[in-house]
């Protein structure tokens, strides 16, 4: 005989019910399904909540959907000459991240200059004897599967450039005029 089954508790239904919810989330995002588009409360909590989870993504592994491939390097110019390559990865994973998606972001809105400068400026701040920062943005250009089968290689295009050099501020006059108001 058969021992009884220990009956589910209203906790055991709530969470299970909140579980599948969470799934339909999921399997209507991963279909390009739009759920919950009218401008209430409620829908603009589960759209928070699909977006704060990743349950909205659209989980596009496979072109046309999938992201590019880009990377950013420094080239940090020591007094001396020598020349020194840093990568911008911190220890942080999160923060890692962030940074790749800045570097996808790149090229969206004319803000290359203002974005490189701050990467230049941060570079300074790590290398601060550095005479000059050489900026690179590449992406990672894929070949068709076509073309992939013939043997041709995956290629790093630099796709833009920039040269910032350390300006020290030689008279003490300077940097108190540009604080005055």
């Amino acid at each position: 005989m058969r021992p009884a089954s220990p009956s589910l508790t209203p906790w055991h239904g709530l969470v299970t019910g909140l579980a599948v919810l969470h799934l339909m989330l999921v399997t209507c995002g991963a279909l390009h399904i739009r759920l919950f588009q009218a401008p209430t409360g409620t829908n603009a909590w589960v759209r928070g909540y699909a977006h704060w989870t990743g349950a909205a993504s659209r989980f596009s592994f496979f072109a046309p959907g999938v992201s590019p491939a880009v990377r950013v390097s420094f080239d940090v110019e020591h007094p001396d000459g020598e020349h020194e390559q840093d990568d911008f990865q911190f220890d942080n994973d999160a923060l890692n991240v962030r940074v790749y998606a800045m570097l996808l972001r790149f090229d969206l809105n004319n803000g290359q200059d203002a974005m490189a400068r701050a990467w230049a400026a941060t570079m300074f701040g790590q290398h601060p004897e550095a005479r000059a920062v050489t900026v690179r943005m590449e992406l990672l250009e894929v070949p068709t599967m076509e073309a992939h089968r013939d043997g041709a290689p995956l290629v790093w295009t630099e796709t833009y450039k920039a040269v910032f050099e350390h300006r020290l501020a030689s008279a003490p006059s300077l940097a108190a005029q540009a604080v005055a108001p």
